[in-house]
């Protein structure tokens, strides 16, 4: 998490900028009562990564419901992390660099436990699509 603390979206990989941008967006769509699958569709679509949309949708659906607390996220335009942000950034690192024990942990930090597998193999699955 600490690597991306006080850090800009634009100091980011591309992968890490778009999950930063599809995670703003997914919020954005639900708080303004539209689909967050429409509104990250094409562009993800665009970008040869429309197979992530599914686990995408169910990771922030867990995030959301199953939450162990609400998370903040920025808004779409804001060019500075916020700290939820970064452990989520620092969730997909792990879990793209093979650190299950690390995504265990960041995990259970994030949701209810009947919540956790589902979330670890959707982030494992969105992290590996990245990374490729």
């Amino acid at each position: 998490m600490y690597q991306y603390l006080d850090r800009t979206v634009c100091e980011l990989g591309s992968g890490e900028a778009l999950l930063v941008w599809a995670m703003r967006q997914w919020v954005e769509a639900m708080r303004g009562g539209r689909c967050p699958c429409a509104a990250l569709g094409p562009t993800l679509s665009a970008r040869r990564l429309g197979a992530i949309l599914p686990d995408f949708n169910i990771a922030m659906m867990l995030l959301d419901r199953e939450g162990v607390c609400a998370l903040q996220f920025r808004p779409v335009t804001c060019a500075s992390l916020g700290d939820d942000e970064a452990l989520l950034l620092a969730l997909h690192a792990a879990a793209a660099q093979g650190q299950q024990a690390v995504v265990q942990n960041i995990v259970q930090a994030l949701v209810k436990p009947e919540a956790q597998r589902t979330l670890q193999l959707a982030a494992t699955r969105i992290a590996q699509a990245l990374a490729a």
